[in-house]
C-alpha cells in the first residue's frame, strides 16, 4: 500500500531533475479520506525552508473539493488529461506535413525538446538543468529504438519545425492508475518551434496521433498539461481531452511564517 506521506530526492544528474523539484513531499489521496487533517499532520513533516528546488505535492480528481489545498497556499500546477477514441475535431488546414521521426533525426528531436522545456520552464514545474540536452538525447534515442513507431515531426518543406511523441500502451504502464479505459497510451510530448506556434503545425501533429492511435484500437490516451500555460487548456480541450486530476503544489514546500522571510539566512560577515 501507498505511503501517505513521502519524500523523494532526484539525482541532479538525471532527465528526471528537469521535470520537477530536486526535493519533492508527496501527500497520497484517497476517497474519503480527512484531507484537512491530512495536510495538517503533513505540515509537520515538511522540511526546506526557502529552498526552492523543493515542493509539497498533492494529486485530486479534479472535480474534488480543494478549499483546504487553497486555503493552505497549494495552486493547481499541472492536469492530467484524457481523451478517448474517436473525440477529436476535424483536422484544421496548415502548411506541413507530418512524417515519421526516424534514428537520424535525433538531434532535430533534441533541439524541438528543449524548445518545449525552455517555454514550460516559465509555468512553474519544468527546470532546464546543465545537463538536460545530454540526458533528452539519451531519452528520445531510446523512443526512436523502439520496434514500433512512437514519434513523429511536422515538416515545411523539408525543416522539421515539430515534434510529438507517445508512450504506445506496452510502454505506458507507469501511468495506469490514471486511465479510465484500456488499452490506453501517453502522449509525452508536442512541441513546435516558436516562430510557428499558432499556425496549426501543433494541431496537425496531434490530428495525425490520435489517428494512428485509434487506428490501433487504443481507448485512452493521457497526458500532462500546465494550467498555468494560456494555450495548453483550450488547446488541448479543443483536441478532445478532458480533466481526470490536477496536481496541487506548493513552491517552496514549507511555508514561511507570516512576517517572515522565505529566502535563507546568508552568514554573516566578519
Amino acid at each position: 500500500m501507498t505511503e501517505i506521506f513521502s519524500f523523494t530526492e532526484t539525482d541532479p544528474d538525471s532527465l528526471g531533475a528537469t521535470w520537477g523539484p530536486l526535493r519533492l513531499h508527496r501527500l497520497a489521496w484517497r476517497p474519503g479520506c480527512d484531507l484537512p487533517a491530512l495536510l495538517d499532520e503533513w505540515e509537520s513533516r515538511l522540511t526546506y525552508p526557502g529552498d526552492t528546488d523543493t515542493a509539497a505535492m498533492v494529486t485530486l480528481p479534479s472535480h474534488a473539493d480543494v478549499l483546504p489545498l487553497v486555503h493552505r497556499g497549494f495552486a493547481p500546477l499541472t492536469v492530467i488529461a484524457e481523451r478517448l477514441a474517436g473525440r477529436s475535431p476535424a483536422p484544421r488546414p496548415s502548411g506541413v506535413d507530418v512524417r515519421a521521426a526516424t534514428r537520424a533525426d535525433l538531434d532535430v528531436a533534441v533541439e524541438l525538446n528543449l524548445h518545449t522545456v525552455r517555454y514550460d520552464a516559465a509555468f512553474g514545474m519544468v527546470t532546464e538543468r546543465p545537463n538536460t540536452a545530454e540526458h533528452l538525447r539519451t531519452a528520445l534515442a531510446e523512443v526512436l529504438e523502439r520496434d514500433h513507431e512512437a514519434m513523429w515531426l511536422a515538416v515545411d518543406g523539408d525543416t522539421p519545425v515539430g515534434m510529438i511523441y507517445v508512450d504506445m500502451p506496452q510502454d505506458a504502464g507507469w501511468m495506469e492508475r490514471f486511465a479510465s479505459a484500456r488499452p490506453f497510451a501517453y502522449l509525452a510530448h508536442l512541441g513546435v518551434r516558436p516562430d510557428v506556434r499558432g499556425t496549426g503545425a501543433g494541431s496537425a501533429l496531434v490530428a495525425h496521433a490520435h489517428s494512428v492511435l485509434d487506428d490501433a484500437g487504443v481507448a485512452s490516451t493521457l497526458l500532462h498539461h500546465a494550467l498555468p500555460n494560456p494555450r495548453s487548456t483550450p488547446f488541448w480541450y479543443s483536441n478532445g481531452y478532458r480533466p481526470r486530476w490536477t496536481v496541487w503544489v506548493r513552491r517552496p514546500a514549507l511555508r514561511a511564517p507570516t512576517g517572515v522571510s522565505s529566502q535563507p539566512e546568508r552568514p554573516s560577515e566578519t
